[in-house]
Formats: structure tokens, C-alpha cells, sequence
């Protein structure tokens, strides 16, 4: 089945704004074609709210709206959890009663909450797995039994949700197309690297410093935001001025960083593989390799059959020497254009298509029309 036409509900882990991930760009691009609501995750409990679900909606974009709602109870036990699941999302489908807007499509993020679709009158259900989870969450379980399928980005998750009984479907993270041209951006940083995404524990702090280090003559550029407050090597990387070629210009608006990618010299993903996921994929590198640029990274186990384009090494002191012979050479424009020509592969016009025709075996209500 084709997804247009439609009105999809996309139920979010991270809320909508500035910062995009995978959740963002599948609203942005299914909005090209159909009506969508992105569910924002609720902000945390509290004493003080009233005992009633406040629902408020926000049109950002044509045909792209946002909806932001309160728990009604905390999640101190099963009980209280199941019980404001229910109480949420019979508020918010009755909302979207009054406004004449019935659910066709359910593609959720999020583990946590509002774990049965059906509540929401949804005609169609799928869990979109963009990060390795391990039961920890409290409303896991029951939202793998009640989605109709699940679309996970990895093989290697196929193992932990087969008990669920659920059709898998297994796709890479995706790009836009709009991601492959860039207009010229003035910036005061020359002949950059680039790193964009949180600067948080997932990167590997260690090995960025490492390369910091040995290549001082680089103006190494971080895009994101720093949420590493507390952590002393980090502070000392970032903040204190002791590295002359670290620059920190901030969070940038998504659609703008294409214009970062596209001035800079080369990219970098240091992650730390000690943490679980890590090493799998890195959505950034799409982006980064639309623009035909060379990467830098950990090793990541969904990219070994594009080895040949990405410079991915898990030992430091090798990764800093591929950098110093790429700084000392240079690349062949085939290798720049079969970057590009991989990352086109990828497009959500390719995923979208074939999580439609997934969908049209997952979910044959949904396929059969309105």
C-alpha cells in the first residue's frame, strides 16, 4: 500500500523542536503526502498537576501538527502505569474525535507510553526500533504484543522481538532527499572537521581528545549540545579553552546543517562501543556522506559492507593515523561520488515505500482503505 492519504500519528520519545532525529525526518517526510500529529513525550509528573490530561495542539508545518499532553498518575507501580496509559489515551482519541480527525496509522518511537494503539482508535500499528532496548522500560513488553509490526533498523535486533510474535521488518536509517545540496555557508573556522549530534556519553571522549590532539592544525567544529556538565574530561575538551582548535558554535536548526557538512573538510562519529547500540549505525553518517565527505569513526556493524567509504577504526592510535595520511593526501573524486551514490540508496522515498507494502501484510485492515 502506498502511505498517502493518510493520518498518521507519530508517537515520540524526544520532543519536537531545533534537534531532529529519526522520529523528526519520518513526520517531515510522510507530511509531504499525508496529514500527521507527532506526539511530544509528556513533561514529568507532578503533585501540582491537576488530575486531569490537558491536551493542546500546534500547527509547525503544513499538514504537520503537534500535540502535547500531561500524565494523569505517576508510574510508581504497574497499576498506576496501565491505569494513566488508559486514562491518556482515551483523552487524546476523543480529542481527536471532536476534530473529526480519525487515526489510520500509528508509528511510534517510544517504548514507554501510550502502548496500545488500539485505545487510540488506530486502524494500523508499528514500533520503529532506532535504538537497542532491553526490557527496562515499563511498558515495553505490552506495546510489542499490541503493535501489529515491527520495523527495526538492525538484524541484530530480530532476536529480541521474534518472542513477540510480531512481523519484522528490517530497514537502515534513511535521508531525505532534500539533504544532498547545500547553499554556501560563511563561517570563521576554515578548513573544519565536523562533528554534529549531543555531546553526551555516547561519545567516546578519550578518542575525540586523541584526535584533537595529534592534529592541532585542524579547527575541529561540535554541533549539538553539551550534556556533559560534571564530567571532568569532558569539560576539559570542551569548555575551558585549553584546545585553541575546538569550536563549539552550538545547537543548529536541522535543516541548516547540511550547510556545516557541506564546508567542511571531513566528518567524525567517535563512539563509544563499550556502550550497548553504540556500535551498530550512526545517523549522521548518511548526511554526512551525501555530500561525499570522508568519515571518521568507531567501527559500526550495519556499515561493514560500505568499509570501502568510511574511514572506521575502533583503535585510537590507527584511527589517528588514517587521519594524518588522509590530511596528507588526496581523495579520488570516485570515491566522493560513491559516497553520494550509497547515501541515495538510503532515501525515505525507498523506506517509506517498502515499509508501505509491509504494512500492507502487518496491517490488512489498514490496506483494505477506509
Amino acid at each position: 500500500m502506498e502511505l498517502k492519504g493518510l493520518n498518521i500519528v507519530i508517537i515520540s520519545n524526544e520532543g519536537w523542536g531545533d534537534v531532529w532525529y529519526s522520529k523528526h525526518n519520518y513526520a517531515y517526510e510522510l507530511s509531504k503526502f499525508n496529514q500527521v500529529l507527532f506526539i511530544d513525550p509528556p513533561p514529568p509528573w507532578s503533585f501540582h498537576r491537576p488530575m486531569a490530561c490537558r491536551i493542546s495542539v500546534n500547527q509547525v508545518m503544513d499538514n504537520l501538527r503537534v500535540l502535547r499532553y500531561n500524565n494523569v498518575l505517576p508510574s510508581f507501580s504497574q497499576a498506576s502505569y496501565g491505569l494513566n496509559n488508559a486514562w491518556v489515551s482515551k483523552a487524546i482519541s476523543k480529542y481527536l474525535q471532536a476534530d473529526q480527525w480519525p487515526v489510520d496509522l500509528i508509528l511510534t518511537f517510544d517504548p514507554a507510553r501510550l502502548h496500545n494503539p488500539a485505545l487510540l482508535g488506530a486502524r494500523g500499528s508499528l514500533f520503529i526500533a532506532v535504538d537497542k532496548y532491553i526490557l527496562s522500560l515499563r511498558g515495553e513488553p505490552d506495546l510489542y504484543r499490541n503493535v501489529d509490526g515491527i520495523v527495526a533498523i538492525s538484524r541484530s535486533f530480530n532476536e529480541f522481538y521474534q518472542p513477540y510474535g510480531k512481523p519484522i521488518l528490517n530497514i537502515g536509517h534513511g535521508i531525505s532527499n532534500e539533504e544532498f545540496t547545500a547553499p554556501a555557508l560563511n563561517h570563521p573556522y576554515g578548513d573544519f572537521a565536523l562533528y554534529i549530534g549531543g555531546l553526551d556519553k555516547r561519545v567516546d571522549l578519550s578518542l575525540t581528545m586523541r584526535l584533537v590532539e595529534d592534529h592541532p592544525e585542524v579547527p575541529f567544529v561540535f554541533i549539538g549540545a553539551f550534556k556533559l556538565k560534571g564530567n571532568a574530561l569532558a569539560e576539559e575538551l570542551f569548555l575551558h579553552g585549553k584546545y585553541k582548535n575546538v569550536h563549539l558554535p552550538g545547537v543548529k536548526p536541522f535543516k541548516e546543517l547540511k550547510t556545516w557538512i557541506a564546508a567542511s573538510r571531513f566528518c567524525l562519529a567517535p563512539m563509544d562501543i563499550s556502550i550497548p547500540g553504540n556500535d551498530i549505525s550512526h545517523h549522521k553518517v548518511l548526511q554526512y556522506l551525501a555530500f561525499g565527505k570522508p568519515i571518521f569513526s568507531t567501527v559500526f556493524s550495519e556499515y561493514k559492507d560500505m568499509k570501502h567509504l568510511l574511514y572506521m577504526n575502533n583503535n585510537p592510535a590507527e584511527l589517528t593515523g588514517l587521519l594524518s595520511s588522509f590530511l596528507g593526501t588526496t581523495e579520488p573524486e570516485a570515491l566522493v561520488q560513491a559516497r553520494i551514490a550509497m547515501a541515495r540508496k538510503h532515501s525515505y522515498r525507498s523506506i517509506l515505500a517498502q515499509i508501505g507494502e509491509f504494512l500492507g501484510m502487518a496491517a490488512p485492515t489498514l490496506s483494505s482503505g477506509k
